[in-house]
This record gives structure tokens, C-alpha cells and sequence, in this order.
């Protein structure tokens, strides 16, 4: 069977018409399509905004950062002085024998506890006193320590009261710490043998 010019003329359209509609149905799957394209510039354009707003949040940060030191600074400066544990217990065992007798208390034992590394270079150094006193003494003993220019902090307050004649009499017991900020250690340095 022979086909005519104009058959195949027809037939060749209608090929052309089949591809062409085939491409354009099936087309956007074989190739990345717009909606590819339109979901990945959505997502760009989110990404953006985001950083956007971070970089419009920079001078907030700085600010905060920036009154973050400050603070870090001030808190520094409440640190009790020095930078070893024993000669800082010496001196916080003495500040506080100095509190009490200031306030009208009589110490009878003061011991220097162990001290606490808490984090990174900061360590709690601790002092435990047992006194003799009223009760009005030791109130103001505990306002000396807490109203000191430096960080004080009462751990431990064990109070024993007895009787004495017609009066009651207390023994309180306390143990009181200060933080101090010591150098950071070097890690020993490892010679080379030749």
C-alpha cells in the first residue's frame, strides 16, 4: 500500500503534533521544571530573609555582649583577692576572726576547709568557725558577711543552743566561702630528645 503525498503530509503533522504534546505533557518531569525551580528560589528567598534579620540583629548582640562583659567585669571585681587557695584561706580565716570581733562574737575554732574547683579557673576556698555568741550577735555577723565588698556566701549554719542558769546559750557553726580566681595551668612542656 502506497501513501500519498498528501497522507504523509498528514501523517507527518500529526506525528509532530503527537511528539510535540508528548514533550510538553511528559517534558516537565525529563526536565527540571519551573516548579523545581520556583520551590528552590522560594527557598533561597527564605534563607535570605533569615540572615537578613541576623545581620539586622548584629548591633543587638554586640550590646548585649558588651554589657555582658561589663557584668562579667564587676562580678570579677567581688572575687576575693589573690590567686592561691591556701594564702586566700589564710586571709578569708582572718577577715572573718576581724567580722566577729567587730560584731561581738566570740570564736573559739577556726578551721580552713578544702577548697572546690567549681569551672574553669574559679575555686571556692571555705572557712568553718564555731562560735559563742547571742543571738543578736550572730545576726549581725551573718549581715557583716553579707553585706561585705566582696562574695561571701554561707554554706553551712548548724546551730546548738543550751541552757545556762536562767539564760540560753548558743554555739552556732558556720562555714563561710569566698571564690577566687586562679591562673589558668600550663600543660608541661614536653622536651625533645635528640
Amino acid at each position: 500500500m502506497k501513501i500519498s503525498v498528501r497522507e504523509r503530509k498528514i501523517l507527518i503533522a500529526g506525528a509532530v503534533v503527537l511528539v510535540v504534546s508528548g514533550a510538553v505533557y511528559f517534558g516537565d518531569r525529563l526536565l527540571p521544571g519551573r516548579s523545581a525551580q520556583a520551590a528552590d528560589l522560594e527557598a533561597r528567598k527564605r534563607t535570605l530573609a533569615q540572615q537578613r534579620e541576623l545581620i539586622a540583629l548584629e548591633g543587638n548582640y554586640r550590646a548585649r555582649l558588651e554589657a555582658d562583659r561589663q557584668r562579667l567585669a564587676a562580678d570579677h571585681a567581688r572575687l576575693f583577692p589573690g590567686d592561691n587557695p591556701t594564702i586566700a584561706g589564710a586571709e578569708l580565716q582572718k577577715l572573718l576572726g576581724d567580722l566577729a570581733a567587730q560584731n561581738g562574737v566570740d570564736v573559739q575554732r577556726k578551721e580552713i576547709q578544702r577548697e572546690t574547683k567549681l569551672q574553669d579557673n574559679l575555686v571556692k576556698i571555705s572557712v568553718r568557725i564555731e562560735t559563742s555568741c547571742g543571738l543578736d550577735q550572730l545576726i549581725q555577723l551573718l549581715a557583716a558577711v553579707e553585706n561585705y565588698e566582696k562574695f561571701l556566701t554561707v554554706d553551712t549554719l548548724n546551730i546548738t543552743a543550751f541552757r545556762i542558769q536562767k539564760r540560753f546559750d548558743i554555739r552556732p557553726s558556720l562555714t563561710i566561702a569566698a571564690f577566687i580566681l586562679v591562673p589558668e595551668a600550663k600543660p608541661p612542656e614536653k622536651v625533645a630528645n635528640n
